[in-house]
């Protein structure tokens, strides 16, 4: 015997799911574009070890400002004053990428406790799968590649600005 009634009652609730995902989808959907700002927006200042050198970055550890000590010239040499900006650099990237990281984190996350599609609908597509990894596959935190030899000839060495997968 068929149950008409039944099937319609269950009909209204999975579509009750499906209209409170889609709201839900709506909200974190706008709380991603406002943390894609605020991650746009963001700049960080590090300061090297002897407190000569400050850099500010932006989230993707981007240089945007050297400020220099009024007297690092006299307490520095050339050298050393290249390891502090070398270091306070570092230092603004690392705070940068943890920022950006906490950040999406919280919006990343909060996906991760709510029902998905596939849930409610056997063989659809997840929403999860258009949110980005905060973490390379196969999880861990990102590392720097390994220096590569530049293609000018002059034989000096570099790291790239970007790493794959977090461009």
């Amino acid at each position: 015997m068929f149950d008409r009634e039944g099937l319609r009652v269950r009909e209204q609730e999975l579509q009750g799911q499906i209209d409170s995902m889609l709201a839900t989808l709506d909200r974190q959907t706008q709380d991603l574009h406002a943390a894609q700002q605020q991650v746009a927006q963001l700049r960080v200042t590090g300061e090297s070890a002897d407190g000569l050198v400050q850099v500010v970055v932006n989230s993707v550890g981007g240089v945007i400002e050297v400020h220099l000590a009024p007297d690092a010239f006299r307490r520095s040499s050339p050298e050393s004053l290249g390891r502090a900006m070398t270091d306070a650099a570092r230092r603004a990237g690392v705070a940068a990428h943890a920022e950006s990281m906490r950040i999406m984190g919280s919006i990343v996350s909060a996906t991760e406790t709510l029902p998905d599609l596939p849930d409610l609908v056997p063989g659809a597509p997840s929403l999860r799968d258009f949110l980005p990894p905060l973490v390379p596959e196969g999880g861990g935190t990102p590392v720097d590649p390994e220096p590569t030899r530049d293609d000018d000839g002059d034989g000096s060495w570099s790291r790239p600005l970007l790493r794959d997968g977090w461009q």
